[in-house]
């Protein structure tokens, strides 16, 4: 069976819910305004579904070039200005993910204190400062120079339905796509077909398969209810454990930049093991 794209997502705010495009441009950090803002706590550590999974049911949308729109649960939607520069109001930031410490810029008061209440916590919405470069670093050898924005490492991350469904035979309840946060939902094939890959291409756009995605217990949180389970991780790490944990899904540097579309055929042109 053929190969296409059936789903695209951004994610505009790291750990927020996503917004699913029929077509995508992918700059040169991934696609445009993915984890492009983040929240943090006081001490600048950012915060995601890890501690918090109620951060799931928070929509956020761009819905200008200079508006991100934030919908908290049971209030009312608020337009949050974008600014990427220190402005009055705006101060200048140093954040961490995970062991990179990145400049950003807050977002202002009135989206702290949305948040903050919410989630019952102090905290900020920053934005990536928009001088600021965060590269991939030693943990991508083969990708020097790739850059990326408040995404825990790769650009991109890539997942396929019918591994979903070979998973999803193994639950007593299934899961969602969602549940995994990729960008991009490959159909068609065979279950687990990715680990195999090492390039590819969608529309215009090539694409390097670097490295399989470990996962934590953000995919046991429901991305409908915002409640933690055991499953599916516990299921997971059962048939699909690797050296650093279960594994499910791909992370992806894109080699140039472009758009890509659902419905896009998706051609395979390197596997890392023909004979496997």
């Amino acid at each position: 069976m053929s190969l296409y794209v059936s789903s695209i997502a951004v994610y505009p705010v790291k750990s927020l819910a996503p917004t699913y495009p029929r077509e995508a441009f992918l700059a040169a950090t991934g696609f445009l305004h993915d984890r492009a803002w983040m929240v943090v706590n006081e001490q600048g550590w950012f915060l995601t579904q890890r501690q918090y999974p109620e951060m799931a049911l928070i929509t956020a949308e761009v819905v200008e070039a200079s508006t991100l729109r934030l919908t908290v649960p049971g209030q009312r939607s608020l337009d949050v200005p974008v600014v990427d520069k220190p402005a009055p109001g705006n101060r200048a930031l140093t954040v961490q993910v995970w062991n990179d410490r990145c400049e950003a810029v807050d977002q202002g008061e009135v989206a702290a204190e949305l948040l903050g209440d919410y989630l019952g916590v102090r905290c900020r919405l920053v934005r990536m400062a928009g001088d600021f470069r965060r590269e991939l670093g030693s943990s991508y050898p083969a990708t020097p120079g790739i850059t990326v924005g408040f995404a825990d490492s790769s650009p991109l991350m890539l997942a396929s339905e019918r591994s979903l469904d070979e998973l999803n035979g193994r639950l007593e309840e299934p899961v969602r796509m969602d549940r995994f946060r990729p960008n991009i939902v490959v159909s068609g094939g065979s279950a687990y077909q990715e680990d195999r890959w090492s390039r590819i291409r969608i529309g215009d756009v090539t694409m390097r398969l670097a490295k399989d995605c470990i996962r934590c217990q953000i995919i046991n949180v429901d991305q409908q209810t915002g409640q933690r389970g055991i499953e599916p991780l516990e299921t997971l790490g059962a048939y699909r454990s690797g050296p650093r944990g279960p594994r499910f899904g791909r992370k992806v540097v894109h080699e140039n930049t472009g758009s890509i579309r659902v419905g896009d055929p998706v051609e395979v042109l390197e596997v890392a093991d023909p004979d496997a």
